[in-house]
């Protein structure tokens, strides 16, 4: 390639994908489909909790969820319209997005000397319905999938000339992948064990540094909760944590091959089939081909792959996340629970189908019967559950990304919701107590300014709660069987007037108390 034509491509690449990401957000955002789900809520949320609290400060970033997108969402959010809709967070998706492009084409090139399959690559990601919803959301997954191509396109870079600029942005997005999501700590493992490998000058200083560079996240993150939780390890095992989780046990528990195939398959949805089967056929195809030339970026973009996977795998087989998708379970086969974690494979995956589409493509050339290997993932078999499949209409509008949001708001939410709009009717002077599980729902319900609460995050005045409201307290949201209701649910029945209660097969009973005037 002619480096005249680099900046051109790679200008093509950010045009190409900013118009895509931007018209879907826009479109989405019209239809009320890109902040509905809790968890998408609760991250925009925690972001504007900085700020906006009675106790501002880092202690509302919590225990469980990193850090890192909260972090950059929070100035967005400081914005009122850019809150309510959600925005703050999806504008960070859609950066997520266009960098991903760049990344993906940019990685393509460097492996492989031909911008044909960096082309493929970033067409095979950018075009897919799927990923181009869960990218106008204001999930954590986006920021994830940029930190990790981030991560091998740099590492990628360094074993081509190690220059320290690679170096130092390779070490820059495994910190910011560790303080994204907990797959980022695997990935940056990974790449510690894998830059003394493919390394060739000043083996040991780099080793050394990156090292330094990659525990430095989980190091941080452990004193944040020591500081501000009393706990290094609050993280693990604190509310929502995975041994919270791990207090109901999932199907694929203890079982390693149901683990991986129930990755496998919520990876096939995420980024196709077909581009599943052709990407472990590129895999393949570059570990047999492997030569003296690429054998180093061929390595590292390998491991990260396989990383990942494990990675999933590993917590499924654990118990330590679930993931279900319609068909699945016998006696609830609408379950829809955390398919989009399959997405973080599109940090890779697409590299090695473009590297398959574009091997077989040069030997057409030659003999047009390797044309037929292109029909190959017609002939395998299909990996996602017939009850999950999609006409190709609804592959961008209806997709298991929104219907599992809409499940949670039919299953569990609308106890939440009815209280939250019985709240905002009758609101008046005081404070709210109530707990973060509730709290971002009656928010998003509402849009009642996050200040107004008090919740765990709060330390002082929520232990003092638990002993004695205090009179600025005048309203309370509590679920039968929370803390809070173990704690004041009979002084509450007896010395506040309730002013609604709710429940649905999912939830104990929810109520709205109000202190007597």
């Amino acid at each position: 390639m002619l480096p005249e034509e680099r900046p051109r491509d790679h200008a093509a690449v950010a045009i190409i994908s900013a118009v895509i990401i931007v018209n879907a957000f826009l479109f989405f955002l019209s239809r009320d489909q890109t902040f509905i789900h809790i968890d998408a809520i609760a991250h925009v949320n925690k972001a504007r909790g900085l700020f906006d609290n009675i106790e501002p400060g880092l202690r509302q970033l919590g225990t469980v969820w990193l850090p890192l997108p909260h972090l950059l969402m929070a100035p967005l959010a400081a914005i009122d319209p850019l809150w309510r809709s959600g925005a703050a967070g999806s504008l960070l998706s859609i950066v997520c997005f266009i960098g991903t492009s760049m990344f993906l084409f940019m990685t393509g090139l460097e492996w492989t000397g031909s911008r044909i399959v960096g082309w493929l690559a970033f067409l095979l990601f950018g075009l897919n319905p799927h990923l181009i919803y869960l990218f106008t959301t204001p999930e954590n997954e986006p920021l994830m999938i940029l930190c990790a191509t981030g991560l091998v396109y740099y590492l990628v870079r360094w074993i081509q000339d190690e220059n320290w600029r690679d170096f130092a942005l390779a070490a820059l997005f495994a910190f910011a992948g560790t303080w994204t999501r907990y797959e980022g700590w695997a990935m940056a493992a990974a790449a510690i064990l894998l830059v003394p490998i493919v390394t060739r000058k000043r083996r040991i200083a780099s080793s050394i540094i990156f090292a330094g560079a990659a525990v430095a996240g989980p190091l941080l993150w452990m004193v944040y909760n020591l500081v501000y939780f009393e706990d290094p390890l609050k993280f693990f095992y604190g509310m929502g944590s995975a041994e919270d989780y791990a207090r109901t046990k999932f199907f694929t528990a203890g079982q390693a091959w149901d683990s991986a195939a129930l990755y496998f398959m919520d990876a096939a949805y995420c980024l196709n089939p077909a581009v599943i089967w052709l990407g472990i056929a590129g895999v393949i195809l570059s570990i047999v081909f492997i030569g003296r030339r690429y054998w180093r970026p061929t390595v590292v973009l390998v491991a990260s792959c396989f990383t990942v996977f494990s990675f999933y795998a590993l917590t499924l087989y654990l118990n330590i996340v679930p993931i279900t998708m319609p068909g699945m379970l016998k006696d609830d086969p609408q379950s829809v629970i955390n398919v989009r974690y399959g997405s973080v494979m599109a940090a890779t995956m697409p590299l090695f189908a473009a590297l398959f589409i574009f091997a077989i493509w040069r030997q057409v050339e030659r003999r047009r019967v390797f044309s037929l290997f292109l029909l190959a993932p017609l002939l395998l078999p299909d990996p996602i559950p017939s009850a999950s499949h999609e006409p190709m209409d609804r592959q961008f509008t209806q997709n298991l990304f929104y219907t599992e949001a809409i499940h949670n708001q039919s299953f569990w939410m609308p106890p939440f919701v009815d209280v939250a709009n019985k709240l905002k009717a009758n609101l008046d002077d005081g404070l709210i107590l109530t707990n973060t599980r509730i709290v971002h729902v009656v928010v998003w319900a509402t849009g009642i300014p996050m200040r107004r609460f008090v919740t765990e995050t709060n330390k002082a005045a929520w232990e003092q709660s638990l002993q004695s409201i205090n009179p600025p307290i005048r309203w309370v949201i509590t679920e039968e069987g929370d803390q809070l209701w173990n704690a004041q649910g009979k002084f509450l029945s007896e010395h506040f007037f309730e002013v609604a209660t709710a429940k649905t097969a999912a939830t104990q009973r929810v109520h709205l108390y109000r202190r007597p005037d």
